[in-house]
């Protein structure tokens, strides 16, 4: 037996498809508390308005997530909104209507 027996090669042995590698995003609230989701580049934000919605008891028409001041769309993916590791997505309260 060697001494390596079972164990994987350096490089992890396996090919990623890019954009396949997770990355961390921060979704920060009015407040200033930040919620941090390991997603993929591909994966639609839809999963992540719904999942955040979900923790905070909320539904989640009620939220509009904005990055760089821009809305964020269900389809949209990290992706194609060009966020890198790290990077932050605002989150606000919609409100409607007013005081009677």
């Amino acid at each position: 037996m060697s001494d390596n027996e079972g164990q994987k090669p350096a490089d992890g042995g396996e090919d990623q498809k890019p954009g396949a590698e997770p990355i961390t995003i921060r979704v920060r609230d009015q407040t200033g508390e930040e919620t941090f989701f390991k997603i993929k580049k591909s994966t639609k934000m839809s999963k992540v308005i719904q999942t955040y919605a979900s923790r905070k008891g909320v539904d989640s028409t009620t939220l509009r997530f904005l990055v760089d001041g821009e809305r964020v769309q269900p389809d949209d993916t990290p992706g194609s909104l060009d966020l890198d590791d790290q990077d932050q997505i605002d989150c606000m309260l919609e409100q409607s209507g007013g005081c009677l």
